[in-house]
This record gives structure tokens, sequence and C-alpha cells, in this order.
């Protein structure tokens, strides 16, 4: 009995994401956070190539030097990734991948 009385007690106390002035300084130290990682590969990039170990082969002239490249290319092939999934799912009203919830229950 005394446990459920300290559960009780937890669940009625807050935590600090619990208040929303908490979750807007968090989000926004993340954006100051993302700003200064991208000023730092804008800095970068402009003195030297990441590869440069690569020496001086074709493809360090290309779309690969412009600053920001490889977290763009990221960031797309991600997008990319959840619409092929999403694609997959469900093809012109068929279900390919996805079941319904209860399909292993039926016998």
């Amino acid at each position: 009995m005394n446990s459920d009385l300290k559960t009780k007690e937890k669940k009625s106390e807050k935590d600090w994401l619990d208040e929303p002035a908490n979750v807007k300084r968090l989000i926004r130290w993340f954006y100051w956070l993302c700003g200064i990682v991208v000023l730092a590969d804008l800095v970068f990039s402009l003195g030297w190539h990441k590869h440069a170990a690569l020496g001086e082969d074709a493809s360090l002239h290309t779309i690969e030097t412009l600053p920001a490249f490889y977290g763009i290319y990221g960031f797309v092939a991600c997008v990319g990734l959840v619409f092929v999934s999403k694609i997959m799912r469900s093809w012109n009203g068929k279900k390919i991948l996805m079941r319904e919830e209860n399909y292993w229950d039926k016998n």
C-alpha cells in the first residue's frame, strides 16, 4: 500500500520538461547548437576540403565541395527513405507490408 502512495506522488510531481518554458528554452538551445554547427561547417569548408587526403581526384571539384553538402545530402536521403517506406506500406490501396492489427491472432 505504501508503494502505491509513492507511485501516485511521483506521478503528481512535475519534471523539468513538463514546464513549457523549459521546453522552449531547450528548443532554443538546439537551434543555437545547429547554427553553430552550420557556421563551423561553412568556415572549415571554405578553408579546405574535408577529403583532402584523397588528393587531386576529379570528384573533389564537383558538387561535394559546396558547404553543408553532406548535411543536405543526408537530410534528403532520410526524407527519401520515409517516402519510400510510405509507398511500401500500401500501393494503390493494397497493403503490401502492413497488416491488420489482429493479423497474427487470426487462425
